[in-house]
């Protein structure tokens, strides 16, 4: 199933807010949001630090149970605070959008001033949803798992010291691909093409196209590149040959989660059972946000 931009026709009776209270505007932003839901009926729901700032008829939910109960989230913030949510959002199968109150938000690029523009036609169910992959990695340790978790932008497995590069061994559905020698090695949906894997020279990959993006993090070979597989691949990263006193390694999930990985763990990543809907107030551009976001074609 491929990312498409289709339209919603569900009306919202239950919206979930969440926001990134540190970032400039937020609190007035929740309060004119919140108070306009609660106007017309709407049921909100929050996490308790949000419902102190916005008062009001609120509902106090923890995050999972927000993301399970509410028929639509608001994620207000940026990137980051999407990705948080992602997490809750997609296993429930409820639709997320994306506030930027920030001066970047790539995914999360609705702008407050929409959205309110907006808001009559978004609880009508007048929106649209683009269905993103998502991973899940699973950790493996003495034959049993340590930890399973999921992610929409990327898995990267990295050193934590400068000190020394690691050897990370790859195989794809069981069979060896190759032996990074490397700082690491990044995992990528097509949604987190854009993110690290662009700054670690990867390819920038639509989010119409299913696949995974194996790229390793600053290679000591100029023969390895970054491979793209399909999403059922399933991906297994082993640190080859630790020796005596291997390098501290890291697993770090969308940036939001970092688990410290022991010298014999092994990782294997595949696509998630899930998928991510995200929301926008309009048909949305993948092109033109490279555009606008990542200024291609911009004149120098």
């Amino acid at each position: 199933m491929n990312s498409s931009s289709s339209p919603s026709e569900k009306t919202v009776h239950t919206v979930g807010l969440v926001c990134a209270l540190h970032k400039p505007g937020a609190v007035d932003f929740a309060r004119e949001l919140t108070g306009r839901l609660q106007a017309v009926g709407v049921i909100t729901l929050m996490e308790e630090e949000l419902a102190e700032v916005c008062g009001g008829d609120c509902q106090i939910r923890e995050r999972a149970e927000l993301a399970a109960q509410g028929e639509l989230i608001i994620a207000m913030g940026g990137d980051g605070t999407l990705l948080s949510v992602a997490h809750y959002a997609a296993p429930a199968d409820t639709p997320l959008l994306g506030v930027d109150l920030g001066s970047f938000g790539f995914l999360a690029g609705q702008q407050p001033a929409a959205v309110l523009e907006n808001l009559d036609a978004l609880l009508a169910g007048q929106y649209y949803t683009e269905s993103r992959l998502m991973v899940s990695t699973e950790i493996r340790r003495n034959g049993e798992t340590a930890g399973t978790y999921l992610g929409l932008n990327d898995v990267v497995i990295a050193k934590t010291s400068p000190r020394r590069m690691i050897r990370l061994q790859v195989k794809v559905d069981n069979e060896p691909v190759a032996v990074y020698p490397a700082d690491g090695l990044i995992i990528s949906t097509p949604t987190g093409s854009t993110a690290y894997n662009l700054s670690a020279a990867g390819p920038v990959v639509s989010p119409m196209l299913d696949c995974l993006i194996i790229n390793p993090i600053c290679p000591h070979t100029l023969y390895l590149r970054p491979l793209i597989v399909q999403p059922a691949a399933i991906i297994e990263v082993t640190l080859s040959s630790p020796g005596k006193h291997p390098e501290p390694i890291s697993l770090t999930i969308d940036g939001q989660k970092t688990v410290d990985l022991l010298s014999n763990d092994t990782i294997i990543t595949t696509q998630a059972s899930c998928r991510a809907t995200l929301v926008t107030v309009a048909p949305d551009s993948f092109y033109e946000r490279l555009r606008t976001k990542l200024r291609w074609g911009a004149e120098r």
